[in-house]
């Protein structure tokens, strides 16, 4: 029987359990000992997990990788008042259920998706309202939609991550646009669900990890955003509407350079508003994994987070 990480507790012992690897690290204690530092996750979340150098002849690391699934036989204790898993016994398997493996949003999917079309109906403007009833007919979108996830590690990189970082952005903006009354709040709305739309098809789930499609690698979400809006435009949409929406879509990134930011800076109100909510839920939610995953090897901080450029503080 299936035992989920939500459902683990101190103490526990477990035997013969299956989660799949986001990360796998191999350090060294402060005396020189080996051991591998791995992130475990399932449906229901992720936990941390060590295998220290007396284990080692139980557990076959030499072809793990990230996206692996593996059995494990381990105990649960708490280190910082943060659950981990010291790993005993590990191999491959691919003895698995794959529902029961992919990391989704703890929020309802079907709610998230609701709530996103309901903004769209509450708009003032005819023609965006138009835009996203065109946009929302279709089938197979609305099906990639649901289960995308908002990036491929940084952030909300989960089944329907994309949404909830929709979600956040929208919560985010709207006491900006109560301070900004000059910001057209239904363009900010629209760019806000539109500004990653690229990622529904940048991104995919193999076997039980994230990874870019060819089309992601080689067009990338903003230009894959573009494409797919304009292939949804009603007949006689607005020019100066459209070149409005289309500014937000490629200029939302935090930097303009060739490698991760946007091809222009915001030159608008509306888009000015779309990035720094992307960036507030983008950022902010990095934070949040960190403490989720708890202490790296420094007491009292997470491991070096990349992206972010920091150790968070923990205490």
């Amino acid at each position: 029987m299936k035992i989920f990480i939500q459902d683990l507790k101190e103490n526990d012992f477990i035997s013969d359990q299956v989660f799949s690897v986001e990360e796998i690290q191999r350090h060294q204690t402060r005396s020189q000992a080996p051991y591998y530092r791995i992130v475990l996750q399932d449906r229901t979340g992720e936990i941390p997990a060590k295998i220290w150098q007396d284990d080692f002849p139980n557990c076959h690391m030499n072809d793990v990788k990230s996206g692996d699934v593996v059995k494990i036989d381990g105990e649960i204790n708490k280190y910082n008042d943060t659950l981990q898993l010291i790993i005993k016994k590990l191999g491959k398997t691919e003895d698995y259920d794959i529902s029961d493996l992919l990391q989704s949003s703890d929020k309802d999917i079907e709610n998230m998706f609701k709530q996103i079309l309901d903004e769209t109906k509450n708009f003032k403007n005819k023609d965006l309202q138009s835009l996203f009833a065109s946009i929302f007919e279709d089938k197979k979108f609305i099906q990639r939609f649901k289960r995308a996830p908002g990036a491929m590690k940084v952030h909300h990189d989960f089944i329907g991550g994309l949404m909830e970082h929709i979600l956040e952005m929208i919560a985010i903006s709207k006491p900006i646009l109560n301070c900004y009354p000059d910001a057209d709040r239904d363009i900010v709305t629209s760019g806000i669900i539109l500004h990653d739309i690229g990622k529904v098809y940048e991104l995919e789930v193999e076997n039980t990890a994230l990874n870019v499609t060819t089309r992601g690698k080689l067009i990338g979400h903003i230009v894959q955003g573009v494409e797919f809006v304009l292939s949804k435009l009603p007949k006689d949409f607005p020019d100066d509407l459209w070149m409005k929406l289309e500014h937000i879509i490629v200029s939302h990134q935090h930097q303009v350079d060739m490698e991760y930011g946007s091809p222009v800076k915001q030159s608008t109100i509306e888009a000015s508003i779309v990035h720094v909510t992307d960036y507030a839920s983008s950022r902010v939610r990095q934070f949040q994994k960190a403490i989720n995953l708890g202490e790296g090897q420094e007491p009292g901080f997470s491991e070096y987070q990349k992206w972010i450029a920091t150790q968070v503080y923990l205490d």
